[in-house]
């Protein structure tokens, strides 16, 4: 029986067909990648892109077009990762925009919305590159168009146009050319992009034809791993060819005098494969970049600052050719440089803290100086949060690409749920090896614990035995906080007000620390402006003194100064012992506040 139009649930489950078509092949999606880096995530991004969507959908309204395709744009805006999902959330916004305010759609008003839609994905784009994604969409969307001026049956037209969709995916080893050379065709495969691209097309052609949706609806399956069909790429490793190392992405809430043209053309100067696109409210962006935080600071300056991302490309595409033993992730509470964290191939989840409606990445989009200008003029504690299961899924799922097992060491439990929402991600991966170590500490206590697992991880030694040994060391390591002010205490809700009064009335600041179980408590105070310092100090150099095994970590919040005059009586009291300082993060500073300064002591 011929199909004349589409209404609202049609579509809703059309999308969600080609959807989960290319969530089934997301492995050979990776497998086959290419361009524009070859580090092996295309399939996932794509995925990632579509099952934002999905997850979207199976909550829509679908007595309307105009409602379906409304939330799979919305969707897939805030939802889309990477080059190719960046353009699929830009082909979604050009559909919602030919399809906006339809009840329902005749085959020449799909066919009319589809050429928007390819706009759409072209505009998008600074150099559009012919031979990707880009080449797929635009040659089936014309194939369809011409299509809908000779029938009005939507599964002819479907069917038809999927040959013309695969006919353009067989040209993309020809098409696509990097400096001259045909790189596709010197890998021996089609592009990857494009390919996700075709079998999203087939996934709404078979429900078009066959309108069966039982495997399309069990979720059982959704991202279940397809045996990946044919060779993958034949490419050697060469990370030197990436120009631009960190693949960036962020959504831009806009504002009143938002500027498209300005946004891009400062953009331009720090990288290259700039997507913008969005809708009148909200502007997506992906850019390959050697600087994110500049990248993030220019785009706060044109809006409010959401779903900030950067991933590393040289360590993706060296990764892509062969899995290493063990990956280490921790939070970004560790307070370790990021220097020594790129270098070892560290994964940090970040935390989030919130001014107002401003959200900030910790360590990631809000730099300590920025934090502590903004701490002194809010009116109101910056709110703290820990990382979704949601984030550490994907974190977990990115690094079981490319690692065999993860040790995954996380800020204290008893002081954020950061440790619970990385053990329940972790059970997503139930045949994989993922060990979550709860440091019961913070700071360069985290740091102590990830020097150690680096150090035993390229000794070779084995997950058990690193396990073990962290489980051991993080009972060796104390912190002894000294705070100059109570007030973020008392506003953040640690210390209550009367006690709060009567401490600031004496002039009494405590010292603090860690318990056995992680959980911060008092164990001295000091009186006056110094007095809390000298006293953290002093039990520091209580602990280690007289131990085989000793070092230091000063850690502090914004006062250097502080921090170094610790530094030098900590080194007259024990010359030869090993001192080292970093500054804490801005949500560990949330509730040290200004002037605070911690000893973390490792003694064995």
């Amino acid at each position: 029986m011929p199909i004349h139009y589409l209404n609202g649930r049609r579509l809703k489950h059309g999308m969600i067909a080609g959807a989960e078509s290319v969530i089934l092949r997301k492995e050979y999606l990776n497998k086959i990648n290419v361009f524009p880096v070859a580090d092996g995530d295309t399939g996932t991004n794509m995925a990632l892109t579509l099952k934002a969507v999905v997850d979207a959908l199976y909550e829509c309204d679908d007595s309307t077009i105009d409602a379906v395709v409304c939330c799979a744009a919305d969707a897939a805006l805030v939802g889309s990762r990477g080059n190719s999902g960046t353009i699929l959330a830009q082909f979604y916004q050009g559909l919602y925009e030919g399809l906006s305010g339809k009840e329902r759609a005749s085959a020449k008003d799909f066919a009319n919305a589809l050429i928007r839609a390819k706009e759409y994905a072209y505009e998008a784009m600074m150099n559009p590159v012919e031979g990707t994604i880009l080449t797929v969409i635009r040659d089936w969307t014309h194939a369809v168009h011409e299509l809908s001026n000779k029938t009005a049956d939507f599964k002819h037209l479907f069917l038809e146009s999927y040959n013309a969709a695969k006919h353009a995916l067989a040209k993309t080893p020809e098409l696509l050319k990097v400096n001259g050379e045909a790189v596709l065709k010197k890998a021996g495969v089609v592009d990857s992009g494009a390919q996700g691209f075709v079998d999203m097309v087939e996934g709404v052609m078979k429900f078009i034809s066959e309108g069966n949706l039982k495997e399309v609806f069990d979720k059982r399956k959704r991202f279940a791993v397809e045996e990946a069909q044919g060779e993958g790429a034949q490419i050697e490793a060469n990370s030197n060819a990436i120009t631009f190392q960190f693949c960036t992405e962020f959504v831009l809430e806009n504002s009143a005098s938002f500027d498209k043209k300005a946004l891009r053309k400062e953009l331009l100067n720090y990288g290259d494969s700039l997507i913008i696109g969005g809708s009148s409210t909200k502007t997506k962006v992906h850019i390959h970049t050697n600087e994110p935080q500049t990248i993030f600071d220019i785009a706060a300056r044109y809006g409010i600052l959401q779903k900030t991302k950067f991933e590393d490309m040289k360590a993706q595409h060296e990764n892509a050719f062969g899995k290493k033993p063990i990956g280490i992730l921790t939070d970004s509470t560790c307070d370790l440089p990021d220097e020594y964290l790129e270098a070892n191939d560290i994964t940090l989840v970040p935390l989030s803290l919130r001014f107002g409606d401003e959200e900030f990445l910790d360590r990631v989009t809000l730099s300590p100086a920025e934090f502590y200008h903004r701490l002194q003029d809010a009116k109101d504690l910056p709110r703290t949060s820990q990382p979704s299961t949601a984030q550490f899924k994907q974190a977990f799922d990115d690094m079981l690409r490319r690692y065999d097992n993860v040790i995954a060491i996380m800020l204290s439990s008893s002081v954020s749920g950061t440790y619970q929402n990385a053990k329940l991600s972790s059970k997503f991966f139930k045949e994989r090896n993922i060990v979550v170590i709860d440091s019961r500490i913070a700071s360069m206590g985290l740091g102590f614990l990830v020097r150690e697992a680096v150090e035993m991880r390229n000794r070779g030694e084995s997950v058990e035995a690193i396990t073990t040994r962290l489980n051991y060391l993080k009972t060796k390591i104390k912190a002894f906080l000294s705070l100059q002010t109570i007030d973020n205490l008392v506003r953040g809700g640690r210390l209550s007000k009367s006690k709060g009064f009567v401490a600031k009335l004496l002039h009494i600041n405590p010292v603090l620390t860690f318990d056995e179980h992680g959980k911060v408590v008092q164990c001295g105070k000091g009186f006056g402006e110094k007095g809390a310092l000298n006293k953290a100090i002093e039990l520091a150099i209580n602990y280690v003194k007289g131990k085989s095994t000793a070092k230091v970590a000063i850690v502090y919040s914004d006062n250097r100064a502080l921090a170094d005059e610790a530094k030098s009586k900590i080194l007259t009291a024990l010359p030869n012992l090993s001192v080292e300082l970093a500054q804490i993060s801005p949500v560990l500073g949330v509730y040290g506040g200004k002037g605070c300064v911690a000893m973390i002591a490792l003694a064995e």
